[in-house]
């Protein structure tokens, strides 16, 4: 096993920045899941008082490196780059100010999500199975964005279509069980917000429509919800809740439906039909009466734009079934 030194390959940084001189820090190292030869690096210059972002790529095992800096804002040093397990054009950068996004290789960086706070971001890891971006952060806490899998097949092909219903990510009927939620006293209590019931529903548009209607439709054909979806050019999502309309003799809700979902980092969506309704009989958004978690199976969503219908299945799994792989 032999090492060859490749830092003097890195291009743009400061004079004496990898000679000892005015030493910066190699900060990570992120191997490509899709070629051998790439790889992605971050370098750290604040301990030689050089808040500036410096970030590479490689392609040919490290004898040549681009910067792929570009855009990011010009002051906070990088801790960390991702590439996606599977996107190779999706990268994440966390920052001395925040978490950043790529959709295209590094040519273009945005800042990723609204509530995100101005903070060091120190790690970047993207859930194998679920799909979920976790980052942990310099003094507040860990923070995990659900369900990215739109982001991932948000490639340009798919861009480049005037509309795109994305592929839901498989939900699970999860059975509430208070026997294992057993009560900590004292200040030792801790209760994390849960991920939305369901999965979410996303679509691309790429200028925009007049009309956005999203149904989910079971196996013999019948429509159990409908929402207004956002109708703005981007990204966006309808929570489906695992929904179904009550039926006769069922009993009836309180009335009132749930919220829309809103693109990444964008505004919220317009007020939910139906689909994001709360089931067993709290609100009944759509339907006038109550409603009922969906049996697991697989179920169809329905987007219909401007007249054009686009379809997907949506997984519904058992909770007593579903096991961690």
């Amino acid at each position: 096993l032999t090492f060859t030194e490749v830092g003097k390959n890195l291009p743009g940084l400061p004079r004496g920045a990898l000679t000892g001189d005015d030493p910066f820090w190699i900060s990570r190292v992120d191997a490509s899941h899709f070629d051998a030869g790439t790889a992605y690096v971050s370098v750290d210059g604040h301990r030689s008082d050089d808040l500036h972002p410096y970030v590479f790529v490689t392609r040919d095992y490290g004898k040549t490196f681009e910067s792929i800096t570009n855009d990011l804002p010009s002051y906070g040093n990088v801790q960390v780059i991702r590439e996606d397990p599977r996107n190779k054009d999706l990268l994440f950068v966390g920052t001395e100010f925040g978490l950043y996004v790529s959709l295209n290789g590094g040519k273009h960086w945005e800042k990723f999500m609204n509530d995100y706070p101005t903070v060091r971001t120190d790690d970047i890891f993207i859930h194998p199975r679920d799909g979920d971006l976790i980052v942990a952060t310099h003094g507040r806490s860990i923070w995990i964005a659900d369900d990215i899998t739109p982001l991932e097949q948000l490639t340009p092909a798919v861009q480049a279509q005037d509309v795109a219903l994305l592929t839901p990510r498989p939900a699970v009927a999860y059975i509430t069980d208070l026997t294992n939620n057993p009560h900590i006293g004292g200040q030792k209590v801790f209760v994390g917000d849960n991920a939305p019931r369901g999965t979410a529903i996303s679509y691309y548009l790429k200028s925009g429509a007049s009309d956005v209607k999203l149904s989910i439709v079971d196996a013999l054909g019948r429509t159990l919800c409908t929402s207004d979806g956002p109708k703005d050019p981007g990204l966006h999502r309808v929570q489906w809740t695992l929904v179904a309309p009550m039926r006769a003799g069922e009993g009836r809700g309180a009335g009132g439906g749930g919220g829309g979902g809103g693109g990444f980092g964008g505004p919220a969506g317009p007020p939910d039909n139906g689909c994001s309704a709360v089931f067993g009989g709290r609100g009944g958004g759509g339907f006038g009466g109550g409603a009922n978690a969906v049996e697991p199976g697989t179920y169809t969503a329905k987007l219909v734009v401007n007249g054009q219908t686009y379809t997907k299945p949506v997984e519904v799994l058992d909770d007593r079934s579903f096991k961690v792989r």
